[in-house]
């Protein structure tokens, strides 16, 4: 299952979804997901990643489980 394929940090792949399934999950808006990542709340490589690192207008995956314990504290 590709998918579930571990990278090189040990997190599975289908453990990082877009931003509407992730601003879904964590019961916020895209935009106030998006706001958090803007204002540093949320680290690059820790709760979010580019889907496409060279695109030229990016899109980003999230780790919902991560981004919530920073969401609780």
């Amino acid at each position: 299952m590709a998918n579930a394929r571990a990278g090189g940090d040990g997190v599975r792949q289908s453990d990082w979804i877009d931003t509407d399934q992730a601003a879904l999950q964590l019961g916020i808006t895209r935009r106030q997901l998006l706001k958090l990542r803007s204002k540093g709340i949320f680290k690059a490589g820790k709760h979010y990643r580019k889907k496409n690192p060279i695109a030229a207008r990016p899109a980003y995956i999230w780790h919902v489980e991560k981004c919530s314990k920073i969401l609780e504290t």
